[in-house]
């Protein structure tokens, strides 16, 4: 069998006496993997580890079969990993195109991160938009160009924290056909809490629940599962998963 591009292997995050994470998790290349759970399940904190912007207690960080625990963020990005936060954090004082062109750049330099981020202005939608400031953007078209920039740099493993947050129907809409399409690019790992999206992208999905990993299958198998309706809804429910 194929090495998992992302592999990690008894992983924990304590904080003091609290263990926020204490996971072992495999990812496929070419996968469009979804990360639920309840809020302080441990996913941010799973996402701040796989990208370098927090070191783990113990455990390891496998990317592509190459051992990279503890790496420093820029190296981590360098390497193929990219992520987008919840909070979108554009430069809403550069123009659209020149928020895709200063992330492409960091990885193709001026001249063809000039071509790719025209490439992706397409890839998002956002063509008419391009010399617009960024300020000026909707939430959704904000959210659109950060995936964009979290893209343009043709990494092999893109990771979306709550793409959808505040999103309206349409925009939940366009958004799948988006992460469909860069899903053939990359291996994409979503965390949501917006269950109807879960149920238009999802292919495997993965419960997190007080740091661990509580339950995997399909989004079907995981709906009537009843220990997952627990987590969600309390002892005692007895219907799915719903939003």
């Amino acid at each position: 069998m194929p090495e998992p591009i992302l592999e990690a292997s008894a992983l924990t995050k304590d904080f003091g006496a609290l263990r926020a994470v204490h996971l072992s998790l495999a990812v496929d290349a070419g996968e469009l993997r979804c990360l639920i759970g309840p809020n302080g399940a441990g996913k941010s904190t799973f996402f701040r580890i796989l990208t370098g912007g927090m070191r783990p207690s113990s455990g390891t960080v496998r990317f592509r079969g190459r051992d990279i625990t503890g790496w420093p963020a820029f190296r981590i990005a360098r390497l193929g990993i990219s992520i987008k936060f919840q909070v979108a954090s554009v430069l809403e004082e550069l123009s659209v195109f020149e928020n895709l062109h200063l992330a492409a750049e960091f990885r193709f330099g001026n001249r063809e991160g000039r071509r790719r981020a025209s490439e992706m202005l397409e890839v998002v939608g956002l063509q008419e938009r391009a010399a617009d400031s960024a300020t000026w953007l909707s939430h959704g078209e904000k959210q659109w160009l950060e995936i964009g920039m979290a893209s343009v740099g043709e990494p092999s493993l893109i990771l979306l924290d709550e793409p959808t947050a505040g999103m309206t129907v349409e925009e939940v809409k366009k958004t799948v056909r988006l992460l469909k399409r860069l899903n053939e690019m990359a291996t994409v790992i979503v965390v949501e809490h917006d269950m109807n999206f879960i149920r238009m992208i999802a292919r495997r999905v993965t419960v997190m629940h007080q740091g661990e990993v509580f339950a995997e299958g399909s989004m079907e198998e995981i709906e009537v599962n009843e220990g997952v309706r627990d987590i969600y809804l309390g002892k005692g429910a007895h219907y799915a998963i719903r939003r």
